[in-house]
């Protein structure tokens, strides 16, 4: 098994060209707690892109990609849901932002459960305008932590992906609001955009979101071991 994971992320990093190969110092994750959560789901499809395609789609696949990459390097990877579903109560009755407000709970109090290290929410941006384009990365502003971890992800989006000069920034989300450990808010790019679209639906460049995002997580643990 080790020796199939040293050849995926070998592969992943010729793919994207990188100058310094983070994956070699993945035992830094090891056994660290991550919860991955799949933004949306369900009767909730999040944004929309022109061509159809949606946000909880793209969001799982990415996620999926990445709990592979975290797991086979030894992380305990929690995703909030592997399906096509969202966590509020199938028979709900209430309004679909009271929907909204008991899924989004959920979530945090599936990473409060697993006591996890770290919370990962996977999501796609959207804008009236089809002009902005760019993954970015939001934290809570008053977890230094959270700044850290969106930083380090930041950077290896932009080394990685090569098409974004967007910086991490601090944000207010319900969902961050729920979790007493570091989280991030990761918006991988425009569904409104439509070159960003295609690239979004791609699943080459799903994997290479996700190899980004991984890295930019062993990134912050090797910094914050300070090796």
């Amino acid at each position: 098994m080790a020796v199939v994971f040293a050849a995926v992320l070998f592969i992943a990093s010729l793919q994207v060209g990188a100058e310094e190969d983070y994956s070699v110092l993945s035992y830094a994750i090891a056994n660290k707690i991550i919860v991955i959560d799949p933004g949306h789901g369900g009767i909730d499809p999040g944004a929309v892109g022109r061509n159809g395609t949606l946000e909880k789609d793209v969001n799982l696949e990415i996620s999926r990609r990445l709990a592979t990459y975290l797991g086979q390097a030894g992380a305990v990877v929690v995703m909030t849901r592997e399906t096509d579903n969202d966590l509020a109560d199938s028979g709900f009755e209430g309004s679909l932002i009271e929907r909204k407000r008991q899924d989004l709970a959920r979530r945090a109090a599936k990473a409060q459960e697993v006591k996890a290290d770290m919370f990962i929410s996977i999501h796609c941006n959207a804008d009236f305008s089809p002009r902005w384009s760019g993954a970015q990365v939001f934290y809570c502003p008053t977890s230094e932590e959270s700044r850290h971890i969106a930083i380090s992800i930041q950077q290896e989006l932009r080394r990685i992906l090569g098409n974004t000069n967007r910086e991490a920034k601090p944000a207010v989300y319900f969902i961050t609001e729920k979790t007493s450990m570091p989280a991030v808010i990761l918006e991988v790019g425009f569904l409104s955009n439509p070159q960003e679209e295609f690239l979004l639906a791609d699943k080459a460049y799903q994997a290479r979101l996700a190899y980004a995002i991984f890295s930019g997580i062993v990134k912050y643990h090797v910094e914050e071991a300070g090796e």
